[in-house]
């Protein structure tokens, strides 16, 4: 099984299987995620972006500075809420060796559908089940 998603400068790529091994069959579970080229794979990276998104949701996230939410501010991701024409954007930055590489301003919708998908990847972070002789 594999499931992709690759869209407002979030890469996730889910592979899962069944392998024989000599002592019975093991499930394994591979994630592979990034934001803006940044890796996000880990719990705890997954965990931090899925918090951003849920407070720009609930609109706790006030307007200001961009804050960190991974890497160093000299290679990481920055947010930030901005607002044009009284709607307001989630504002990604992609910060490498101090400079700015790639910006993305996502909308309500698009916030949504990628806290579905973080979502998602953090299920697939669950330990996986083993079957066969202990």
């Amino acid at each position: 099984m594999s499931l992709n998603y690759d869209k407002d400068g979030f890469k996730l790529s889910i592979t899962a299987g069944v392998a024989d091994e000599a002592k019975g069959k093991r499930r394994w579970t591979r994630v592979s995620a990034s934001l803006m080229g940044f890796p996000c794979s880990d719990l705890e990276a997954l965990a931090s972006l899925k918090a951003c998104l849920d407070c720009f949701r609930r609109g706790q996230i006030v307007k200001a500075e961009p804050q960190l939410l991974r890497g160093t501010g000299e290679d990481g991701v920055l947010f930030a809420l901005r607002q044009k024409d009284k709607v307001q954007y989630l504002h990604v930055q992609r910060v490498a060796d101090g400079r700015l590489v790639t910006e993305a301003y996502l909308a309500h919708l698009d916030v949504a559908r990628l806290e579905v998908v973080v979502g998602k990847a953090l299920q697939f972070l669950a330990p996986a089940t083993v079957w066969g002789p202990e």
